[in-house]
């Protein structure tokens, strides 16, 4: 059996996914420090990966939310 096409969950050489910090996930994003915790806390932002005490993001999830927003606001979602 090949893996061609395959939509397997590990990804390959072509697929790596580069890690943000929080920090840098933070200024992709725009947001304060105060509004990132309070996001993840209700569970609006993707998930994060702790590494011992470090944080970090997938760039690619990161990406894909914020091309969700963009694509939500010409919906009208999100406004007053």
């Amino acid at each position: 059996m090949t893996m061609a096409g395959s939509t397997s969950s590990v990804m390959g050489p072509a697929t790596v996914d580069r890690l943000l910090k929080f920090s840098e996930a933070r200024q992709s994003l725009g947001l304060s420090k105060s509004t990132m915790y309070r996001m993840l806390e209700r569970g609006e932002l993707p998930g994060p990966l702790k590494i011992g005490a470090l944080t970090y993001f997938s760039e690619r999830e990161v990406q894909e939310w914020i091309a969700r927003k963009l694509a939500d606001r010409g919906r009208g979602a999100g406004h007053a």
